[in-house]
């Protein structure tokens, strides 16, 4: 079977190092309170890509470290497990196991991997998902939130496929609305709006402006502005290469004569005469075009229509983002909301379609999940009821109730007025009554926090048959329970364990501890002047102990030995009787005085209370 084979824990709060082995069934953690049972909680969520806090780290190491080893042999686990892996792109399932390890920076600078690859917390959590369900001694408190009941009713159904189509359906619905509302908005002010935009567009397509037309214009301005010193420097270029005897190009010509001469005697010089009459086309060239610049008139009005041109620009450049650039896209994008409005009578008419194509179709997935929750509900109600009795409920009634959602704003509404939502358009409440003759009401109203710990512990037990998470840890949900109802959980839980599952459960009550077919109990003692953590595995022999300490408390004396031994051979004899296949007689009402009439205070920790979160 699936299970967690090794953990261990190094420099995390009080531990130092703790290496452990699991083996299947039902594992129980004791201590006494304080001794770092929560610790070995952290470790667990950190494995399950909790967010990771520096202040875990022991003090005076750098770093915490949390690695388990899973053996997860060929099975539906195993390939959700890969399929996670596939998807992350991280390495592969070996022979079964599947590695992962967190490391807790006092720095913050924080890693994980899975099978030795590094990866992301998201990555992690998409793998570890597959491998633990979680319960802490809050937990309980979940079941009394008004939006609780509807994803128990869900998994007991198994209609994941719908529940996703559900939420892609209202999705698209509620972003289409979104867009007509919008759209509607707009229309609203059409007119002003359109008002604005044709002033702002009048203003740009008047001008033309045309890309890069400012930096010309600029050129263009400086040029009309030098126009004397302009002339001046063209008249002494063109003197300089055509006027006079000693003018440049009268002398490269000469050159060129000279050499032409000389190449008579050198062949070698005939290639330099031929590069200097090239040089003799270039300076024509130029002095033609001098000429021409020399002999042109300066139009005395230009200058004015370009800064004029400039000034006309600069204005608009001013209102649209300082350059041309900003100005040609603020056309751009104002043409475009003209047409979008002109255009949104036909757009809101469309819109108006979809939206109501698409709330039909949302709808008829609601009514499918409508449909199956209901049948789920009354299969789910019963199933939860019939685990009570073994509880120390004979008479206790449940009921899950689905009713369609009406109450409150919606964005969106069935044609029957119900209020459709990411998961449908039901509400789903779960109904209590612990005696006989009374109504079945919400389970907050009537239900005490022992009551509600055992409904948690039914609810898990009905679940779990359906979901194939092959670890569960129960964190102290025996909190406000004991005596009788503390001995029916603890056979709730080894049943739990008999689902070839694997159950870790940290608890402060023998009538638990008793049923664990593996017993770890945590302890703390000061070594060279610092607090340590320690888990040990114990032997029967030690248990006897361990319970003695925990029914008695300080002083352990041989009547309380006894009755440890005597309830740890009455578990043993159940188990092998359930192995069997001998039925388990089911436990009788609560003894009088077995339980509180006031629920006890819940141990209230850091990491269970983050367990309860999660």
């Amino acid at each position: 079977m699936p299970m967690l084979s090794h953990l261990t824990v190094k420099n995390l709060a009080l531990i130092d190092h703790v290496e452990l082995s699991f083996a299947p069934g039902l594992t129980v953690l004791t201590g006494e309170t304080g001794a770092g049972k929560s610790i070995l909680v952290e470790a667990l969520l950190l494995l399950l890509g909790q967010r990771a806090s520096a202040d875990v780290v022991r003090q005076g190491a750098s770093e915490g470290i949390v690695e388990a080893v899973w053996h997860l042999p060929a099975g539906s686990v195993a390939t959700d497990v890969q399929r996670a892996l596939d998807d992350a792109g991280l390495p592969p399932l070996e022979d079964g196991q599947l590695v992962l390890r967190r490391v807790v920076s006092r720095e913050g600078r924080h890693k994980q991997q899975v099978n030795g690859a590094l990866c992301t917390v998201t990555q992690l959590k998409a793998v570890a998902e597959n491998l633990v369900d979680f319960t802490g001694q809050h937990a309980h408190q979940q079941l009394v939130r008004h939006d609780a009941a509807l994803p128990l009713v869900d998994g007991f159904a198994g209609h994941d496929d719908d529940v996703t189509a559900m939420a892609d359906a209202w999705r698209s619905a509620r972003s289409l609305a979104s867009e007509l509302g919008e759209l509607r908005t707009r229309e609203a002010e059409k007119e002003r709006r359109l008002d604005v935009i044709r002033f702002y567009l009048d203003e740009i397509e008047s001008l033309h402006p045309q890309p890069g037309e400012d930096a010309s214009l600029e050129s263009e301005r400086r040029r009309l502005l030098n126009a004397g010193k302009l002339r001046d420097a063209v008249a002494e270029a063109s003197a300089l290469i055509t006027d006079g005897d000693n003018d440049a190009l009268t002398k490269v010509q000469q050159a060129q004569q000279a050499l032409r001469r000389a190449a008579r005697d050198d062949d070698s010089l005939r290639e330099l005469a031929d590069s200097l009459e090239s040089a003799i086309a270039v300076l024509d060239d130029v002095a033609r075009d001098l000429a021409r610049r020399a002999d042109a008139d300066v139009d005395p009005a230009r200058l004015e229509r370009v800064e004029d041109r400039l000034d006309a620009l600069k204005k608009v450049m001013k209102k649209h983002g300082g350059d041309l650039d900003a100005v040609l896209r603020a056309q751009a994008e104002l043409q475009a909301e003209r047409s979008l409005l002109q255009d949104a009578t036909e757009r809101i008419a469309a819109l108006e379609r979809d939206v109501a194509a698409a709330v039909v179709a949302a709808a008829a997935i609601a009514d499918r999940l409508s449909t199956a929750r209901t049948a789920a509900a009354v299969e789910l109600g019963r199933a939860i009821e019939a685990e009570l009795p073994a509880l120390g409920m004979q008479n206790a009634r449940i009921v899950v109730v689905v009713e369609a959602l009406m109450a409150g704003e919606a964005a969106l509404r069935a044609s029957d007025g119900r209020a459709l939502t990411a998961t449908g358009a039901d509400q789903v409440e779960i109904r209590f009554s612990a005696n006989a003759g009374e109504a079945p009401t919400t389970l907050s109203k009537v239900a005490s926090g022992g009551e509600l710990s055992r409904v948690l512990l039914a609810v898990k037990r009905v679940l779990l048959d359906r979901d194939p998470v092959p670890v569960s840890v129960f964190d102290e949900v025996d909190a406000g329970v004991g005596g009788a109802i503390g001995e029916a959980i603890g056979e709730k839980l080894e049943a739990i364990a008999g689902q070839k599952r694997q159950v870790l459960c940290i608890t402060h009550l023998p009538q638990i501890a008793c049923r664990g077919e593996h017993h770890l109990v945590v302890s703390k003692d000061v070594r060279e002047g610092r607090t340590v953590s320690h888990v040990r595995l114990i032997d029967d022999a030690a248990r006897e102990g361990e319970l003695a300490r925990m029914l008695g408390g300080r002083e352990i004396t041989a009547t309380t030995l006894s009755h440890a031994r005597e309830m740890l051979t009455h578990a043993r004899e159940a188990r092998a009787r359930r192995a069997a296949g001998v039925p388990t007689p089911v436990t009788g009402p609560a003894r009088p005085g077995s339980e509180p009439a006031t629920d006890k205070p819940s141990r209230s920790r850091k990491a269970a209370a983050r367990a309860a979160d999660a």
